[in-house]
């Protein structure tokens, strides 16, 4: 199963590199190595004892310099593309084992100075740990009870340009791991690092035009979107190995792409999830049918990049019966319009810090301009 959701990632980082530029993957070709030292952040006093060393890990990527043929590229400075794999040790060989992980990001520059070029990185992939929890083999792992999770990895990054082709890479990045709750547990690491390495160009990088960035600005036209969905997942209640359970979403969402760059809007959720009734029961609570099911309403932001836009939502349920939950949900994901009107989603729920469930889902989106 681990593996299967590997390759099927793996497919899933090529389609969302692919929307994001419609460029020859050989454009401003560059090839990055870097070494990682850093450790676990023990945000659980159980987690303490589970950490011995600091995390020291190495990272490839393949990068690809967009050439500004899109409007949103000139917006970003011309931004890098690409696929990566990162290994590392998580701290303890003996019950939290390795990480190996692939992933696809994006690279956008802050400055475009020819000798310093500061840009920020996110990057989003899946992961395979060799050790995780198990009733059998590993109880003392209580961090992650699966080998496949989401991993998530972001930074600020600086190349100091050593000769016309090489380029030494430093930066500040954090990496998360998570299952969300597709498994329990799912307590999830959280790792920050700093970063040495280097980068070699195979072809010389196109030089930033900024001449054109008025002109787009100007001729930028409001517009008014409007999306339906629905989506879901897999949970696992505690205690570990217990029932699966598969939660549907159905997402009314509205926004307005207020610039080229980010669009802001509001939108409904409904949930209907078999997964609430043992714990609403375990709150002394008459459990009826109709308590698995629970609305709220959000705003989000999103960041958009051509077809592809990273997706931030606070909620808060306006009818609920789970009250281990609390009242105020977020999501964090990508949306993605794939196919005319057809859009796909992948969102990551949680309640504050703790993941509810992984949605993965399809939409159909309407745009009017204002």
């Amino acid at each position: 199963m681990a593996k299967t959701i590997f390759l099927f990632s793996l497919l899933c980082i090529f389609i969302a590199i692919n929307s994001f530029s419609q460029d020859s993957v050989y454009n401003k070709l560059s090839l990055h190595s870097n070494y990682r030292f850093g450790f676990i952040i023990p945000h659980r006093t159980s987690m303490v004892y589970l950490i011995e060393s600091h995390v020291k890990a190495w990272n490839i990527t393949i990068n690809y310099k967009t050439n500004g043929a899109k409007e949103w590229q000139t917006i970003y400075r011309n931004p890098e593309l690409g696929i990566g794999y990162y290994h590392a040790n998580l701290g303890n060989s003996t019950y939290l084992g390795n990480s190996d992980a692939v992933y696809g990001f994006i690279d956008i520059p802050i400055t475009t100075n020819k000798l310093i070029y500061l840009s920020y990185n996110i990057g989003v992939g899946v992961a395979l740990l060799s050790k995780h929890f198990s009733t059998t083999e590993n109880i003392y792992n209580f961090a992650i009870g699966s080998g496949a999770n989401a991993y998530i990895d972001f930074g600020i990054k600086y190349n100091l340009q050593i000769s016309k082709n090489l380029k030494l890479n430093n930066a500040i990045q954090y990496t998360h791991f998570s299952n969300g709750a597709w498994r329990k547990p799912n307590l999830g690491f959280n790792i920050p690092s700093i970063l040495i390495g280097l980068n070699y160009n195979f072809i010389k990088s196109n030089k930033y035009n900024s001449n054109n960035i008025s002109e787009i600005k100007n001729n930028f036209k409001s517009n008014y979107e409007y999306e339906i969905g629905i989506a879901t997942g897999v949970r696992e209640n505690a205690p570990p190995n217990g029932e699966k359970f598969y939660p549907i979403s159905l997402i009314m969402q509205a926004d307005k792409k207020i610039t080229i760059k980010r669009k802001i809007g509001a939108g409904i959720d409904i949930y209907y999830d078999k997964s609430l009734k043992d714990r609403i029961i375990a709150d002394s609570i008459s459990f009826k049918q109709i308590y698995n099911l629970r609305s709220g309403m959000h705003i989000s932001h999103d960041l958009c990049f051509n077809n592809v836009s990273i997706t931030m939502q606070a909620g808060m349920y306006f009818f609920t019966k789970a009250k281990d939950d609390g009242l105020i949900y977020s999501k964090i994901g990508l949306r993605a319009k794939f196919y005319k009107n057809f859009t796909a989603l992948v969102l990551l729920k949680t309640h504050f810090v703790k993941a509810d469930v992984i949605e993965w889902g399809i939409g159909y989106r309407l745009s009017k301009i204002h």
